[in-house]
């Protein structure tokens, strides 16, 4: 029993080192950019924040990239020039906003994402941004809107009421999902096996 008790320990050892392994953390760049992204912007003289669901997608993402400080500066420049250019349309929101002024954010959020070797796309028939991280796996996919401090909900650019459109939950919290998973099941055999071998002894 004694060395039965020990492989089951191992066994957890094993999952728990995959989860570790997986969940690299928030370091000091990307926390200075979580940061930001929870930084309001004036539209219309009204402070509005991106929706607590986008924040989370981007710091799920961030746990499973380790930030250079070079790349975090040009982040954070991409972002502001981005909250610039919002405060200039002169929109309620991002679906209010002209085609040009679009496109003019789209580069933007493209410069966001460059740093990163991630790419940023816009489907003109949803109206979805889609945000890919360098390996290529979708890390965003929603309608863009901002709210008010406060608020999960907004409008997209049908008017509908939207929680914030997040359609994927990535990064860190699937791998350490998918891990824990593998680390019962395999504590689960390896136990039924033992079950199995004493009850025959016996």
């Amino acid at each position: 029993m004694k060395k039965l008790s020990a492989i089951f320990v191992a066994l957890l050892l094993v999952a728990v080192s995959a989860v570790s392994a997986f969940a690299a953390g928030i370091n000091d760049n990307e926390q200075k950019v979580l940061d930001e992204l929870k930084t309001s912007v004036k539209m219309q003289g009204t402070e509005m924040y991106l929706p607590e669901a986008y924040v989370n997608q981007a710091e799920n993402f961030f746990n499973t990239i380790d930030m250079t400080e070079d790349q975090a500066d040009k982040v954070l420049s991409a972002i502001k020039s981005g909250k610039t250019q919002l405060e200039a349309t002169g929109a309620k929101n991002i679906a209010d906003c002209t085609t040009a002024q679009k496109k003019e954010l789209m580069t933007t959020l493209k410069n966001v994402m460059a740093p990163l070797n991630g790419t940023a796309s816009y489907d003109k028939t949803t109206g979805e941004i889609t945000l890919k991280s360098e390996s290529g796996e979708v890390i965003f996919k929603a309608v863009p809107t901002l709210v008010e401090k406060g608020s999960s909900k907004g409008e997209d650019v049908n008017g509908k009421t939207t929680d914030g459109g997040v359609v994927k939950t990535t990064g860190a919290s699937a791998n350490t999902m998918t891990f824990v998973i593998i680390g019962v099941a395999a504590v689960l055999v390896i136990a039924g096996g033992a079950f199995f071998v004493i009850k025959k002894r016996g």
